[in-house]
This record gives structure tokens, C-alpha cells and sequence, in this order.
């Protein structure tokens, strides 16, 4: 254990100024600004009459984020990782020093995770501190409620439901040097999922790793509770597998 941590820890600290970080912050701060534009300008068609508007902001945020943005976010940490080795020719070094390799690949999995766990973090606060602006910049919305409990909730079961994808891009990153192999992965997955959430096969999509985020948020979805589990139980198991299967490899 200690060992781990000492080798997670080196993880983090690779992690300082690297384009991996700043996305955790940029990518979900870019979608609250879109939708904080639209909604400064339209607001009022975009919510159902007596409904809360800031419910509706929340939703939209949540829908974009997971349907188009986490997914591809992730890939891109899957692939950002693997290649602050691959880009430096660090592999061989890292292979060869008296540690077990498989706390190797693991830390990539946690540092991974972190970053992650940082965006969801940031969407979370983003939102609320948007709604917040759109409630003091709106008289007639100043008794409307910021929904942080809904995106709590909806980030943390996204966060949950995406680790299987994450852990199948990190690793097909690991595997194979080529930066735009995961990213092209990850972009027809995510093509596919926006063909399949249209057409209501509700079953499959649960069970696809691109569709399981948007899933997760989805009010109305019965499938909720298998999607997280899927997540959680399917993206320890892919990643437990991938760092077994890495770490009998002869050489990155």
C-alpha cells in the first residue's frame, strides 16, 4: 500500500501545469457559459410555465455535459495521461524500476479518476454559482430555488456511471502510443450514442458506455440503478483487468 501511494502520489504531482488539469476546469465551466448565455437571453421561452426556470438551467447543463462533453472529457484525460509517457519515452524507464508494475497502471487509473472527480466538482459550482447570477440578474426569478441537491445528485451518478468508459479509453491509451486512437474511439462512440438515445432502445444504451452518464440524469429513466451499478462494478473490473493484462506486457 504504502508503495502505491508513493507511486500515486508522483501521479498527481506529473499532473501540475499539464493540459489535463486546466480541462477539468475548462471543459465544464465552457458548457456553463453557453448555456448561461441562452439563458440570459432567453430564458423565459425556455422554461415551462410555472415550473422553476433554474431546475430546467440545471437540466440543460447536466443533458449537454453528459450526453457530448464528459465522455469525450474523459478520453481525453485517458489519452492526456498516457501520453505525458509516451510523448517523453518515460515507459521504459518507469518499467524497470523495483516496484510492482501493476501500481503503475492503477496510479494512471486514480490520477484519472481525480481529474474527473475535479470536473464534476467544477460543473457542480458552475451551475450554482450561474443560477445564482441568472436569479439576481431576473426580478421575476428571484424566489426560484438554486437546484444544487439536482447537481449533486447528477454529477456524482454521472461521475459513477462514466468510470467504465473511462477505464476502456485509459486502456486502449495504454496500449497503443497513438494519441488519436482513443480520441477516435471516443468520438464514434459518442456518435453512435447520440444515434441510439434518440430511438428509445433504453435496455441497450444502459448497458453502452458512452449512453451510461446521460442515462444516469435521465428523470424518467427505469434503468438508473442498473447504469450505476454497470458503472462503478464494470469500471473497477475493466480496470483491475486492463492493469493485470499491461503489466505482463514485455515492454509499452
Amino acid at each position: 500500500m504504502n508503495e502505491f501511494l508513493r507511486i500515486a502520489s508522483a501521479e498527481l504531482l506529473k499532473l501540475r501545469r499539464t493540459l489535463a488539469l486546466r480541462l477539468a476546469v475548462i471543459a465544464p465551466l465552457t458548457i456553463v457559459l453557453l448555456q448561461f448565455g441562452v439563458y440570459l437571453a432567453r430564458g423565459e421561452q425556455m422554461s415551462p410555465r410555472g415550473a422553476n426556470p433554474l431546475t430546467g438551467y440545471a437540466q440543460s447543463i447536466l443533458t449537454l455535459w453528459t450526453i457530448v462533453l464528459f465522455p469525450f472529457y474523459a478520453a481525453l484525460v485517458a489519452a492526456l495521461l498516457a501520453d505525458i509517457e509516451n510523448r517523453g519515452g518515460n515507459w521504459e524507464r518507469l518499467l524497470s524500476l523495483p516496484v510492482n508494475r501493476r501500481s503503475i497502471y492503477a496510479a494512471k487509473w486514480v490520477s484519472g479518476g481525480l481529474l474527473l472527480l475535479v470536473s464534476s466538482a467544477v460543473l457542480t459550482l458552475g451551475v450554482g454559482a450561474s443560477a445564482a447570477m441568472l436569479r439576481f440578474t431576473r426580478p421575476d426569478w428571484q424566489s426560484a430555488a438554486i437546484p444544487m441537491s439536482k447537481m449533486l445528485i447528477g454529477s456524482a451518478m454521472s461521475l459513477c456511471a462514466i468510470l467504465l468508459l473511462f477505464s476502456i479509453q485509459m486502456w486502449i491509451s495504454l496500449r497503443w502510443k497513438s494519441f488519436m486512437i482513443g480520441l477516435g474511439i471516443s468520438i464514434v462512440g459518442i456518435v453512435i450514442n447520440i444515434i441510439l438515445l434518440p430511438r428509445g432502445m433504453f435496455f441497450a444504451v444502459n448497458l453502452y458506455p458512452w449512453a451510461m452518464p446521460a442515462v444516469e440524469i435521465a428523470p424518467t429513466s427505469p434503468f438508473r440503478l442498473l447504469s450505476l451499478v454497470w458503472g462503478i462494478v464494470g469500471g473497477i473490473g475493466v480496470g483491475i483487468l486492463a492493469c493485470s493484462s499491461m503489466a505482463r506486457r514485455e515492454q509499452q
